[in-house]
């Protein structure tokens, strides 16, 4: 009787001895420290989902914890796709808005993560809310494993692989927040905002992996590895710009000091990182076909012109240290620099000199702080953790563990205290969405809606497909002009008896207010380097406008974006005495803490 074992079982032992195999999938030992450092990362990342959940209680009606506003926009593009728009749509848009001609956004543009939230979520019949609060503990799972590889792979060991996926993962912010700027914890673990970064976010750790498996690998597996890096590459590319950019830039940084440095090997490599360009190449074509076709409005509000060096975020620093660490541990012979985790920890240090300041070459700046708080602070926490297993035999995993859990529960409690009152609110109006889909929805003729809360007008669309007149994160989708734009924050203002007075004093203290007139670039001083706040000559000048527009409002005004139904929030005082000269209102329903009037267009 044969003692052999089966073929699979043989395969999997033969691969445990390859020499110099690391594929890390077959040694459960291993894996288990990985798979703990992710459940860690998911309960302490779930927190503030958990709070609102927990406050609420029964009451609580499906909606998701915000890490970021800007989900919002992202959540009311998902849900538009789930309703079956198409790709290139803006949800503030009716079938009978005069500006229904609609460009590609950036929305549409990277639209590989919004189908892969909207197509499950349309087969499996979930909601928009429901596909975003499960996507935020698989992507942290995801996003853990796939970094444990990653640092498994570079540092040969599994314990500073999976305390390294704590530090990275629950410490990004560190790394992030410059001392230089004004405005501070843009985000809290931005890598989860829903649904870019997140989605594509493994990606980008595999992207990583898969050049490394290519250069250090003899054999024709590397070439296949190559196409692989290729091919996430391209995908980043259709799936957000700062990620795709930050894994081109690594990859030059690596390319370059991996060829300066190991000229042994340069044959090998250059093969393998000119077949990884060349693969994600083909991804180029199609991508700057659709960009430009873009809204021109995009550029006004992101795209700087400028040369001016970018040298002190804080990641650039850390970077800078990380590299004369490294030079200074080589000189002294306390490490090899040749060998390829020096490489790599290098490409880590030096890719955020390049992503920063490639706008001395290029002359242009896309607001570069998306790759601080998005990607490059992650990138060189990755470099530190690396330089760090690279110098120390004895490592002093405890402290790390203790630092990691410490700022990452802080960070949760604190995303979780100052965005609970809003995602109570959120979450209280989620049957007014749902009541106001189902009257637009009975009615032939359907409007745009009024909320008389912003952050109601913001939420609306993840729930409900009625256009509104106005809402906070339209601009983010630059299909309108700035005169169009305009014209519809006037009229909110105008229905929602905004005096004059009132909008100057608005102009002066409200940066949201300022940015809906002037744009966001010229209401929040991180988007570019070439910041130009708003002066009291222009607020005069928007106030002088709005006087006009209101003293000469018509009923063909009022025609121009006709309301369906007008959303106030309970027990907040309002005065619709303007609407009420055009409108009519029917008695109200009282719902989910507001009130919701059906209303139609006076006759004269």
């Amino acid at each position: 009787m044969s003692t052999k074992p089966p073929i699979f079982p043989r395969f999997v032992l033969a691969l445990r001895r390859r020499p110099g195999a690391t594929l890390l999938s077959f040694d459960r030992n291993k894996w288990k420290f990985g798979v703990l450092a992710g459940v860690v990362v998911v309960v302490v990342t779930a927190i503030p989902q958990l709070n609102i959940m927990f406050r609420r209680g029964s009451d609580w009606q499906g909606s998701y914890a915000l890490i970021d506003y800007d989900e919002l926009a992202y959540s009311s593009y998902v849900h538009s796709l789930i309703e079956g728009r198409p790709r290139r749509n803006d949800p503030y848009f009716s079938a009978e808005d005069p500006g229904k001609e609609v460009e590609e956004s950036l929305f549409s543009v990277q639209f590989l993560p919004a189908y892969v939230v909207a197509l499950p979520a349309r087969m499996l019949g979930l909601s928009t809310s429901t596909a975003f609060i499960l996507l935020l503990p698989l992507i942290a799972f995801a996003s853990s494993l796939t970094l444990f590889w990653l640092l498994a792979l570079v540092t040969r060991d599994h314990k500073t692989a999976a305390v390294g996926v704590l530090v990275v993962l629950l410490c990004g912010w560190l790394v992030s927040e410059s001392p230089f700027v004004s405005l501070q914890f843009y985000g809290s673990f931005a890598f989860l905002r829903r649904y870019i970064p997140a989605i594509p976010f493994p990606l980008f750790i595999v992207f990583c992996g898969a050049v490394w498996r290519a250069v250090t690998t003899q054999s024709r597996r590397a070439l296949l590895w190559a196409v692989a890096a290729g091919l996430i590459l391209g995908l980043l590319v259709f799936s957000y710009f700062y990620l795709w950019t930050a894994a081109a830039a690594w990859l030059f940084c690596f390319t370059l000091i991996w060829l300066i440095v190991r000229p042994t090997e340069r044959s090998h490599a250059a093969l393998c990182l000119l077949l990884v360009a060349g693969t994600s190449l083909c991804a180029l074509v199609p991508y700057f076909h659709l960009l430009s076709l873009r809204a021109r409005a995009i550029d006004a509000q992101v795209l700087v012109f400028t040369r001016a060096p970018d040298l002190f975020r804080i990641c650039e620093i850390v970077g800078l240290l990380l590299l004369m660490t490294l030079a200074w541990s080589a000189r002294r012979k306390s490490i090899n620099w040749r060998s390829p985790g020096v490489v790599f920890a290098a490409s880590c240090g030096a890719a955020p000199l390049v992503v920063f300041n490639q706008q001395v070459l290029t002359g242009r700046s896309l607001q570069p702080f998306h790759y601080e708080q998005f990607i490059i602070n992650y990138l060189v926490l990755v470099g530190l953790v690396t330089t760090y297993r690279l110098l120390r035999r004895n490592l002093r995993l405890p402290f790390w563990i203790v630092l990691a859990l410490v700022v990452g529960l802080a960070t949760a409690l604190k995303e979780a205290r100052d965005n609970s009152s809003a995602n109570i609110v959120r979450d209280q109006a989620e049957p007014v969405f749902k009541k106001l889909d189902s009257l637009s929805s009975q009615s032939a003729d359907s409007g745009f809606a009024f909320f008389n809360s912003p952050l109601l007008a913001a939420s609306a669309l993840t729930s409900c497909s009625v256009p509104e007149l106005w809402a906070p994160q339209m601009y983010t989708y630059g299909n309108t002009s700035s005169a169009h734009q305009r014209e519809r924050f006037y009229q909110y203002l105008y229905y929602d008896g905004v005096a004059p007075k009132s909008l100057e004093m608005d102009l002066r203290n409200s940066p949201q207010t300022r940015a809906a007139l002037f744009g966001f670039h010229r209401a929040n001083s991180v988007l570019n380097s070439n910041f130009q706040p708003v002066s009291t000559s222009e607020i005069e000048a928007q106030v002088q406008s709005y006087s006009n527009y209101i003293a000469a409002f018509s009923q063909e005004q009022a025609i121009r974006w006709r309301l369906s139904h007008v959303i106030l929030l309970d027990e907040t005082p309002y005065d619709l005495s303007n609407l009420d000269r055009w409108y009519v209102r029917d008695e109200g329903q009282r719902v989910g803490g507001s009130i919701i009037y059906s209303v139609r267009l006076r006759t004269e």
